[in-house]
């Protein structure tokens, strides 16, 4: 469903003029994904895994490298082909960010959050309406809580929001940069289980990004460890998590399992 090959994205700081250079936050990235399964992105703020996802979802365009979704390149360059391709991918990938907040607009109600997308490809107003009623009850909200102000929703009923106007258009793969992250722990496990579920009855293909392996190792098959740029190690879900090879993966590994003891001695949970 996704393979990325040679990704590299690079970015300018300093000044207009002086004390200018060039940042490589993504450099020489490869991985594939198959379709209805999960890859984790895993690494420390400033490893370059969220520009990978900016990348993949079409929000940014590398500088070099390729990316193919459901078996085409969508790495444009001229932008006649980037029209072409926007609208190739507007069924296929969507993304879902960790604040969902400010990834709606805090005035609209919330179906006109979940509708949006609909609105932007010219649907119906009545299509529109029997497609934002159908994805929110699978995302487990009831559908007369449309008529709501977003700001009047909690941050998991927010969240189900987000991946319900995500889901709207049916695409094939969700890019879910951080969407767990700084929720409480029993929304977390909501949130994740509804993820399975979704993944199950549409065979969705997901692009995890996160910093805590304890979180994802849940969610994902296959987890690629990112530092500097780079994938440093890859491989099944559970093998990294219990045998990690690469001192950065042996890093994450040990911060995960002791916030699953912190957790378990605060909750009671522990022996």
């Amino acid at each position: 469903m996704l393979r990325v090959e040679g990704l590299t994205k690079r970015y300018v700081r300093g000044g207009l003029w002086r004390n200018r250079s060039e940042v490589a936050a993504v450099d020489g990235v490869d991985f594939e994904i198959h379709e209805g399964r999960t890859l984790a992105l895993v690494g420390e703020s400033g490893s370059g895994k969220s520009s990978v996802a900016r990348c993949v979802a079409y929000l940014e365009r590398p500088d070099r490298g390729s990316i193919w979704i459901d078996g085409r390149d969508v790495t444009a360059r001229r932008s006649k082909q980037r029209s072409r391709v926007g609208l190739f991918l507007r069924n296929r990938v969507q993304m879902v960010f960790q604040d969902a907040v400010t990834s709606m607009n805090p005035r609209l109600t919330a179906l006109e959050v979940v509708e949006e997308p609909l609105l932007i490809m010219g649907l119906d107003r009545s299509l529109r309406k029997q497609a934002a009623e159908k994805v929110v009850r699978e995302v487990g909200l009831p559908p007369e809580w449309l008529a709501r102000r977003v700001l009047e929703f909690s941050g998991g009923q927010r969240q189900r929001l987000a991946i319900a106007r995500s889901l709207v258009t049916r695409p094939r793969l969700l890019v879910l940069d951080e969407a767990l992250t700084g929720l409480d722990l029993s929304t977390q496990a909501q949130i994740a289980n509804l993820l399975l579920d979704l993944q199950a009855a549409h065979r969705l293909t997901y692009l995890l990004i996160s910093h805590d392996l304890a979180l994802v190792a849940r969610l994902a098959d296959t987890i690629a460890v990112m530092a500097h740029g780079k994938i440093v190690e890859s491989g099944p879900a559970f093998e990294t998590m219990t045998s990690p090879e690469h001192e950065e993966t042996k890093r994450l590994v040990e911060c995960a399992r002791a916030a699953q003891a912190n957790f378990a001695a605060v909750s009671g949970t522990g022996s």
